[in-house]
């Protein structure tokens, strides 16, 4: 396995710094595998991506991975890293190193698989090993798909059931928690102005792939209200609550027209039991 194969990663970003790690990785002879999936893999990485390097080892030697002697194995000091477990047959390393790279260092044995959308073998000692490493790419999920009217509705549900918590957390003066209640709030509105603006639905767990379709989505479609919107400042009670007025009404007007454009009921009455609620408390909320 002394021959190591960069394929396409040659001409890419951290092509040095890959090369420098398989370099050192193929001279452990207990290493039976090295390839690197990823953005870098499917040909969309760029400086700032991480790193997710792969190793393969035999079963049972797992363990000796745990706290690993990373000169050995790292051309460059880890500055940070944490430590991550997927059961007793892989574990992943997520370092940042003394030159600010980010690497994801997988470790599995050789019976596992760990499928991603593209991946590019570096070195293997196996060839029936290369076949399946080869078999691990498999098409990634969509980030963006068609709406569906049942999913957008729930969608909506869970807004609205959401920020009907909001008021417990300001009526307790939980002032901080409204930075964390705002962040989901500001994510909602997103993705519903995405619906809105596309005719599309998009993932809803935040990533920076997700964010990144959704910046691709957006970008030069919102208004400067809608700007402001995202902007308002939550620093005193009674702002948080101006915050939660403002993004209820638009989430309340979007909705509705992706309820009419797409063919599903709104949860008008549940938006109504929430702002008819609010509106009996919410001035108290706002006073310190």
């Amino acid at each position: 396995m002394s021959d190591i194969d960069l394929g396409l990663l040659a001409q890419g970003p951290h092509a040095e710094l890959i090369r420098a790690l398989a370099e050192k990785c193929v001279a452990d002879d207990a290493i039976r595998a090295i390839w690197v999936g990823g953005s870098l893999a499917a040909g969309r990485g760029d400086v700032y991506s991480d790193i997710d390097f792969r190793i393969a080892v035999e079963p049972g030697q797992i363990e000796r991975w745990v706290s690993p002697d990373w000169a050995r194995y790292l051309p460059l000091h880890p500055a940070g890293g944490q430590l991550l477990r997927f059961g007793a047959q892989a574990l992943l390393h997520h370092m940042v190193l003394a030159d600010g790279a980010i690497i994801d260092f997988y470790v599995q044995d050789t019976t596992q698989q760990n499928f991603e959308p593209q991946v590019v073998i570096l070195a293997c000692r196996d060839a029936a090993l290369r076949t399946t490493l080869e078999g691990f790419a498999r098409p990634a999920a969509p980030l963006v798909r068609e709406i569906d009217g049942a999913v957008v509705r729930q969608f909506l549900v869970d807004y609205w059931i959401t920020t009907h918590k909001q008021l417990k957390a300001l009526s307790r003066q939980y002032d901080h928690s409204a930075f964390a209640g705002l962040y989901m709030e500001r994510m909602a509105l997103l993705r519903a102005w995405y619906m809105q603006a596309t005719g599309r639905d998009i993932e809803a767990r935040m990533s920076l792939h997700m964010l990144g379709a959704l910046h691709q989505g957006l970008a030069g479609r919102l208004t400067e209200q809608q700007h402001d919107l995202l902007g308002l400042p939550s620093r005193t009670p009674a702002e948080t609550v101006a915050v939660i007025d403002g993004i209820r009404a638009e989430m309340a007007a979007v909705g509705r027209r992706l309820a009419e454009r797409h063919g599903f009921e709104y949860p008008q009455a549940l938006e109504a039991v929430v702002q008819q609620f609010w509106a009996a408390h919410k001035a108290d909320a706002a006073q310190r």
